[in-house]
Parts: structure tokens; sequence; C-alpha cells
């Protein structure tokens, strides 16, 4: 979410005077600062200018604005309705008793919304329940930071259906390929998704386009905001539905513009983000996701976190989307669809929003047009399969280098859409400059996509379409370093999932298919306290007469390789600052490098072409500072590189210079618990819930490592300095179709100096 606007402030101004005082008198009578059960206890403190409205007019405020006492400065609204969840044998009339709240809402047997007569009073009131026993979740209902997933970069300028190179990339005289796509018209041949309803919940969407018109019955428009059924955005300035719906359902063979993935499903458009781009409140959230759920087939969510705090999902999201799969389609479940974000540079992980590693959702990665994942999408282990999207200088359908390649779809009308142009008669569409990208544009592919698959076998659960999706995804590029396969011989990526789905193999698997049968969980934990190693990165110098200062060496990971194993034992070579490609053979060797003059990117890039097992880079600057080595290049390094001192990294160059001898290795030193599980399941999607107590979550890495063998890294290195580390459960989908019996091991170590912390207990399910 945003911040307000600023024209929403200056109609404040002339209370200013009056706030200030009010704020005063707040701060006196300890209204500023409460504490909310999530279910841990939290602490939130309230916005200066809000404390002061409430102070001088409770009565006529329904919202307060308040943010974490610690972690990035966030803010957030509290609503004059309260979340309260009861533990078993706890009676709801002894908890209201005495109380100003009314009960609202019942949600379940023991989860409630709860109405205030005001916002502070919610506040007040959430914050002593959370301290009642029998009570073990109370907070007022709250607007939490999200944002629409979207990025747009220009691209070449070719006629509309050949512009949809993500359709297919083929050239239109000879027919050969001339890249990565769907595969759509193989899955077009018998099947265009009629009948199967697409929610799109977003912005609201342009109903009256003439290439979406004839799709949007409006039957299930519905606006979450206003209780209406208005699907129209909030907005003049809000193209992002619009161009989100035409990817997934644009009508096709009607002689305009551009045609989605599945050409005559009917549309229904959700607002569910106001004038201002903020999300609705997470009761309303609760009523999207459980909407019209036995109409609505499919749902597309092109959103999520838009912070670097974990974004968490409260009870009433988390119920609506239980109700949805449980109870939706007749019990077959809804499926729903979102995006995995665009934070990649930002050292996100999908495992940081609530939203969008829950495995009751599919998480959809992008891929750019030469088949690599996008230098944006936010990877993450719950991440099941990805779509193409556009990206930066990658090359572009017509074989040029130096345009970017985006995505053509519907735009909203003249200038009120991403393509301001309307005197060609193109301003309907966005393409080419003003162009559409980003996971926002990948996930309502997938969206379509489960709308033909659906068409293909109606009886289809909402985990059967997540399998096929996986089963018919190929990887487009086998050379990332991050590619493993799974110990059931499937193809894993942390930033694309399974990879790209093949339409016509999709189609052809679900006509074939055979109901799963049901669900079953197990869960093993450990509880004992285990200390995560501070500064557990390290580079070990051996030699003859290695000085103690340089015999282990912290280290600063970056976003090439991890070497969460450790490396081979190999001679150290000094290369300077790799400024040019290396003549030197360094087949099974290390390659020592000044920080300094060209990007980190191409230093590693030429030790890897070198043929270097790893790589260290010294820094040039400071004495015992070190930074992490970021950027969306660096993912397609293959090979694992560290950073480390200024001092340290003088002193080992002197080293090496007289010590032909000197080998090294990299070295990950982690705290390990084992978690044995005697139970022979399938393995579709692994959970693994953490009780951490560490003050700073950015320096926290965290893998789970199957029997298999197969690596979920669930957090890593970040941005968020502010944050401490609590409570969190993380998920993974990369163990998909691995057995679930023998030992699991759990890796935790802190890849930064001075803060310190530990493990209160593990449980794995």
């Amino acid at each position: 979410m945003t911040l307000e606007t600023t024209s929403r402030w200056i109609a404040r101004v002339p209370l200013f005077v009056v706030f200030l005082t009010a704020w005063a008198e707040a701060q006196t009578n300890g209204i500023s600062r409460f504490c909310f059960r999530e279910p841990e206890l939290v602490a939130y403190v309230l916005h200066p200018m809000s404390t002061a409205l409430h102070a001088a007019s409770p009565p006529a405020s329904n919202t307060l604005r308040a943010r974490r006492e610690t972690g990035p400065v966030n803010w957030i609204e509290l609503g004059d309705r309260v979340v309260l969840r009861l533990q078993p044998g706890t009676n709801i009339r002894d908890i209201l008793k005495n109380s100003v709240l009314r009960q609202y809402r019942q949600v379940s047997a023991n989860l409630f919304v709860l109405r205030a007569p005001d916002a502070l009073s919610a506040a007040r009131e959430a914050d002593r329940l959370a301290r009642v026993e029998g009570i073990d979740l109370s907070h007022p209902v709250r607007r939490q930071p999200a944002k629409l997933h979207y990025r747009y970069s220009p691209s070449p300028s070719d006629p509309y259906f050949a512009r949809q190179w993500h359709l297919e990339n083929r050239d239109t005289n000879t027919g050969h390929s001339l890249g990565c796509d769907m595969n759509l018209r193989s899955a077009w041949a018998d099947n265009r998704g009629s009948g199967v309803v697409i929610a799109i919940a977003d912005q609201g969407l342009e109903t009256a386009h003439p290439d979406l018109a004839a799709n949007v019955s409006r039957v299930h428009d519905h606006n979450f905001l206003t209780g209406t059924g208005n699907g129209t955005p909030m907005s003049s300035s809000a193209p992002h539905g619009t161009a989100v719906a035409g990817l997934a359902a644009a009508v096709g063979d009607n002689d305009k513009g551009v045609v989605g993935v599945a050409p005559q499903a009917p549309l229904a458009s959700w607002v569910i983000f106001d004038a201002y781009d903020y999300l609705a409140d997470e009761e309303a959230v609760m009523d999207a996701f459980q909407y019209k759920s036995n109409l609505v087939s499919i749902q597309n969510h092109s959103w999520g976190n838009a912070s670097l705090a974990q974004l968490s999902l409260g009870a009433l999201p988390s119920q609506g989307i239980e109700n949805a799969v449980v109870n939706g389609r007749s019990g077959l479940g809804v499926v729903i669809v979102r995006s995995a974000g665009n934070e990649r540079d930002y050292l996100n992980d999908v495992n940081d929003d609530g939203y969008g590693q829950d495995p009751r959702v599919i998480t959809v990665g992008a891929v750019r047009i030469n088949g690599q994942s996008t230098s944006y999408t936010t990877p993450g282990a719950p991440v099941l399969v990805a779509a193409l999207s556009g990206d930066r200088d990658v090359g572009t359908p017509d074989g040029g280098t130096t345009n970017y390649a985006t995505l053509c779809t519907t735009d909203r009308h003249g200038s009120l859409g991403y393509n301001t142009d309307s005197s060609s008669g193109t301003g309907d569409y966005a393409f080419a400059s003003t162009g559409f990208s980003g996971t926002s544009g990948s996930a309502p592919q997938i969206a379509g996509l489960c709308a033909l698959i659906l068409n293909a076998n109606p009886q289809l659960t909402w985990r059967d379409v997540q399998q096929v999706l996986l089963l018919s995804a190929r990887q487009l590029d086998p050379a990332d370093p991050d590619l493993r396969i799974n110990g059931a011989g499937l193809a894993v990526n942390h930033a694309v999932g399974f990879g790209v789905p093949d339409a016509g193999y999709a189609l052809r698997l679900a006509r074939a298919w055979h109901n799963r049968p049901s669900r079953t969980n197990v869960t093993v934990s450990a509880g004992p306290v285990v200390s995560i190693p501070d500064d557990g990165l390290r580079l070990l110098v051996f030699g003859t007469e290695v000085p103690s200062t340089i015999s282990s060496i912290p280290a600063s990971p970056s976003e090439a390789p991890h070497p969460d194993s450790p490396t081979q034992v190999v001679p150290l070579v000094d290369v300077g600052q790799a400024l040019a490609p290396i003549t030197a053979d360094l087949t099974g060797k290390a390659a020592l490098i000044q920080r300094g003059v060209n990007y980190f990117a191409q230093k590693l890039g030429y030790a890897a072409d070198a043929g270097a097992e790893f790589a260290i880079v010294y820094n040039n600057v400071g004495t015992t500072e070190r930074v992490f080595m970021g950027g969306g290049d660096l993912a397609f390094v293959p090979i694992p590189a560290v950073m480390i001192d200024k001092a340290s990294g003088d002193a080992l160059r002197e080293y090496v210079a007289s010590a032909p001898d000197a080998t090294a290795r990299l070295q990950l030193n982690s705290a390990r618990l084992e978690l044995s599980v005697t139970n022979t399941l399938v393995c579709e999607h692994v959970q693994l819930r953490v009780r951490f107590s560490h003050p700073r979550r950015a320096d926290v890495r965290l893998t789970l490592v199957s029997p298999a063998g197969t690596r979920s890294v669930l957090h890593h290195f970040n941005g968020d300095t502010g944050s401490s580390l609590g409570d969190w459960t993380f998920y993974s989908a990369r163990h998909f179709f691995e057995t679930s019996f023998g030992t699991w091991q759990v890796e935790i170590t802190d890849e930064h100096p001075s803060q310190m912390g530990r493990i209160n207990g593990l449980e794995l399910t």
C-alpha cells in the first residue's frame, strides 16, 4: 500500500494546531502504543497525526494509522473491528462481559469479528484482550501493505498477434520457432475456456473495452470496498486490472486487437484496491476469496507484499482461502493464481509474503523472452510455475537486441491507460514502449491456462490443477545455476518453480487425469533450543604458515550460487581486478579478485569462463567493511562467490604471492537439526514452522534438505535490517512427488556479524 496522497493530507492542515494539542494529551494518556496478539504479542505505535485525531474526536473516527514498534516504517490502517480467535473451551459471552465490543460476525467456530464504537476503542480492547487467558488471536482488522505486481518497459512494435510472442513466438512467414512461448495454438484446437469464469481481483477493469466486453458478464462483478456490483476502477488512473484481464481472457476471433489465453472464458471484475491503490481491509479480502465460489472457478491476484518486512496472512484472509478451496466449485475447490512479485533486486523472497507462499494458491514467476528467469521475479521455494513476461534488454521477437520485450494486452481507453496515444486508433492496447510486464503479466496467463484445463476436465480439484501445471512445465534455461532435479526426477528452480507449462501438453494431461486421493498431513517436531552460529560464512585458507588472521575469514554472500555445502579445497590464484577476460586456466582453482571499476557480474563471469571453482572478491575501500554482491545478472553466474573485507583481502593477496601452495575453500557454519519422518507419503507442499529468536532477520539463512537431498532455501540474506525474526511458517513446493520417509535436515546460520540468535523449536508438516 502507498502512503496517503498529498492532497488528502492538505485537507487536514487547518486542524494541525488542534491535532498537536490533542496529540500531547494523547501521549500523557498512554494511547500511542498497543500490543496485539497475532498470535505472538506484537507492539504497535500510532502515527502522531492519527493519535491526535482520535484524541480530539474519537466518535467520528473509524481508522487509525499505526506501524510495528520495530522494523521498517510501514504504516497500516487499523479499523473499528477486532479479530478474535478463542482457544477451545473459551466462551465468547464471557469474554465480552463489560466490554464495549459487540459480536459483528462469526467466521468459524472459534473465530469472530467484533465491532467497537470507534477505531481507538477497538485498539484498546484488542490490546486488553491480547493478555486474557483463553485468547490466541486479538487484533484490529488491518489494511496491510500490499501492492500490484506489474512492470512495463520498451519492446518491439510488431503487428498485434505477432506482438503476442508469449502466446506464439514464430515467424509468420515460415512458421519456424523464434523462441519461447506457451504453445497456445495446440491448446486452442478444441478449447477456448468457454464457461469457466475467471475473476480478476485487482483495481477493477474497463468492462466496456471492445476486446473484453463480450466476456464480461457483469453478474459476478463486485467492489469489495463499496459493497456494490460495480467492477469498474475507482480511479481514472487505474489501468492495471484491464491489462491483466486481457492477458487472461481477451476475446478472440473478433477482428480486434489481441487475444487472451482463454478467449472464451467469462470474466468477473473484483475491485479490491481503492482509488489510491490501497488494498481493502483483511475482512473484505476474506470476502473476496470466498465470493461466489460455486460460480467463479478461478481467481487471479496480481498483487502482494509491498514491504521489505514479512507480510503475514491474517486469520480472516486465510479462512476465506480455506472456504474457497474446501467448499468452492461444489467441493472441488476454487483455483487461486497469484503473482510471485517483482522484488528480486531487493532480495525479497516469496516466503516473506504470507499470501504468495500459501500452498492453496498457485504462485507464478516470470521468464523473459530468451528463456531465463526475469531480472525482477521474486524467487522462493513456494513458486510453482512461471509464464513469459517482459524484461530489460534481452532481445526481441524480430531478432533485435536493443529493444525491450514486453507483453501486448488490452489497455484503458484513450489517455486513461498506459498507452495515451489515441490518434492512431491503437490507444486501447498497451504494447511496445507502453507494454505490460512483471509477474502481474505472467500470473493471468496461468489463470487463463487453468480455464482451458478446467474446460477440458471440469472434475479436477484445485490440487489436480496444480499437478497438471507442474507436470506440463518445461525449464527454458537449462544453464540456470539454480536448476536442480528433485528426488522425483523433476527439474525445479527457486525463481520459476517447475518452469513454463506447455498449454497443449497440459490439456492432454488434464483430459486423461484421474483425481488424486484426499490429502493427509503428518507433523514432526524438534524442541531443543539451539544457538545460531554468528557470521557463519567463511573462507578457510590453508598452506605453509598461514597467518591466524586469515585462516578463517568472515565472508558475505552474493546473489551468485551460495556455498551451502563446503566447496572443494583448491589452489588460490590472484587475478587482480578481472577487468577483462582471464587468459589463465583456472580449472580446479579459486579466483581472488579485487573490487572496483567494472561490475561484479563481469568479474565473476570472467572467473567462471576461465574455469574457476569459486571466486572471492575483496573490498577496495574501508578496513573491515563488506557488502552483499547483488544484481539480477549475478543470479546467472555459475560459480559460488563471496566478498571479504579489504584488510583481510590485502593480507590474503600478500600471502598468496609468497605461498605458492596456498589453497582455500568456502564453508558455511550452520546449526543443523534433524527431523525423522516414519510415514511414507507422496509429498506435495512441505511446511516448516520455526520459532526463532533473532533481533535482525536480514542476517539469517534457513534451508530445508529432504531425505532425497533436495534443498529448499526458505530464508536468506535480505534488506530488512530493522525487523526481528520470531515465529514464522515457511513453505516449499520443491519436494513435489518426493517421499516423506526419512531424515529431513534443517540448516540455520547467520551471515552478518554482531547480532546473535537462537532456534526455540521446529515443526515439519
